[in-house]
C-alpha cells in the first residue's frame, strides 16, 4: 500500500474515532438510563404483585421504548407507567444531543474546517510546516506542492490574501500565533522534517525557529529575515540550516534580467553570480555534443529544446545543432561569451 493510501486510511479511521467520541457520552447515558429504568420497573412490578420479566427482557422493553417502538404491554403499576411515559422523551433528548454534536461538525463550515485541519495535521509524518501566508509563504507552498511534499500552514489572521487560496489546495491551515507551543504541537512540529519561518516579522521568525528546534532538535529550519547581515549571523550562531533575505535573493535575478534576455534564475555562490538562461544555437554553428559544449565553454547544459519540440533532458552524447535552444547554468559574466560562440 502506498504512503498516500495508508495516510488516507488513517484519516478515515481518525474521522470514525472523532464521531465515536462525540456520540459516546450520550450513548453511555442511554445505556445507563435503560439499565436503571429496567431495575426500577422490575422492583415496582414485583412490589405490586405483577408478573416480573427477567432483566434482559425488561431492558429490551425499555430500550425499544426509547425509540418509540414499544414491544411490551403497558404496565399496571404507577411507577412503571411513569417510566414508560418519560422513556421516549429521555431518548429524544439524549440521542438528539449526540446527533447535534456530530451535525455541528458536519454542517457548520467553521467547525467542519477545524475538525478536518486537526485530523489531517494529526496524521502527517515527515511534513513541512510553513509559518506565514504572505507572498513568500504562498509561493513556497506552491513549490512544495509541485515537489509532492505534505504541508501544514500557519497564519495569524483568519482572513488573509492567500488563506483561501491555500485552503483550496487542500493544505490544512491553522489560524493563530505560531509562537505558541500548543499551536506548534497541533501542527505536528515534533513529527515534521522542516519548518519555513516566512512571516513578515524578523523577531517572530526567530522565535518560531528557536521553539521549533526546542520541540524537535532534528527539524530543518529555513528562516526569512529582512536584514541579510543579521540573517547570516543568526543562522550561524543558532545552528539553523538556512536563513535568507528575500531582497538579497531577488536582487541578482533582477539585475541580470535587466541586462540579459532569457534568464530564468540567478543565485550567488562564493560571491559569484550564476544564472540559468536560454542560449539559442544560431545558423552556421557546427554540430557538437553536449559534452563538448560543457568542456569548451565551462557551463552546464541543463535542458535542450529541439526545433518544433518541447524541453527535454540531455545526455552527454546528444548532438546540438542549429535551431536548438539550450538552458545552461553558468557564471553570469560568462553568459555573453557562450551566446556569442553559439551564434546567439
Amino acid at each position: 500500500m502506498s504512503a498516500r493510501l495508508l495516510r488516507a486510511s488513517r484519516i478515515r479511521f481518525a474521522v470514525f474515532l472523532y464521531v465515536l467520541r462525540r456520540l459516546l457520552p450520550p450513548l453511555l447515558l442511554v445505556a445507563f438510563y435503560a439499565a436503571a429504568a429496567a431495575a426500577i420497573v422490575r422492583w415496582d412490578v414485583r412490589r405490586s404483585g405483577g408478573e416480573v420479566l427477567d432483566f434482559e427482557a425488561t431492558l429490551y422493553a425499555l430500550f425499544t421504548q426509547l425509540f418509540f417502538e414499544p414491544t411490551a404491554a403497558f404496565p399496571g403499576s404507577r411507577i412503571s407507567r411513569v417510566i414508560f411515559w418519560i422513556t421516549p422523551v429521555v431518548g429524544i433528548i439524549l440521542i438528539a444531543e449526540g446527533l447535534l454534536k456530530v451535525g455541528a461538525s458536519i454542517f457548520d463550515l467553521t467547525t467542519r474546517r477545524e475538525v478536518w485541519v486537526t485530523i489531517v495535521s494529526g496524521q502527517l509524518r515527515g511534513h513541512i510546516v510553513v509559518c506565514g501566508l504572505g507572498h513568500v509563504g504562498f509561493r513556497v507552498i506552491e513549490e512544495l506542492r509541485r515537489l509532492g511534499e505534505d504541508i501544514v500552514a500557519v497564519e495569524q489572521r483568519e482572513v488573509g490574501a492567500y488563506v483561501d487560496a491555500v485552503r483550496a489546495m487542500e493544505v490544512p491551515v491553522h489560524v493563530g500565533d505560531a509562537r505558541r507551543d500548543e499551536l506548534l504541537a497541533a501542527v505536528g512540529m515534533s513529527r515534521a522534517k522542516a519548518v519555513v519561518c516566512a512571516t513578515g516579522d524578523d523577531l517572530a521568525n526567530l522565535e518560531i525557529a528557536l521553539d521549533a528546534k526546542r520541540i524537535n532538535p532534528s527539524v530543518r529550519v529555513v528562516m526569512r529575515m529582512f536584514d541579510q547581515r543579521l540573517a547570516g549571523k543568526v543562522g550561524g550562531a543558532l545552528e539553523l540550516e538556512e536563513s535568507f533575505s528575500t531582497s538579497s535573493l531577488a536582487a541578482p535575478l533582477i539585475a541580470i534580467q535587466a541586462t540579459h534576455q532569457g534568464v530564468h534564475a540567478a543565485y550567488r555562490l562564493d560571491d559569484v553570480v550564476h544564472v540559468t538562461a536560454e542560449v539559442p544555437v544560431g545558423a552556421g554553428v557546427e554540430p557538437m555534443t553536449v559534452a563538448a559544449i560543457e568542456e569548451k565553454m565551462g557551463c552546464r547544459v541543463v535542458s535542450r529544446r529541439c526545433a518544433g519540440k518541447g524541453w527535454c533532458p540531455v545526455q552527454n552524447a546528444d548532438t546540438v545543432t542549429s535551431g536548438d535552444v539550450l538552458i545552461v547554468d553558468t557564471a553570469a559574466v560568462d553568459l555573453p561569451a557562450i551566446r556569442f560562440r553559439l551564434g546567439g
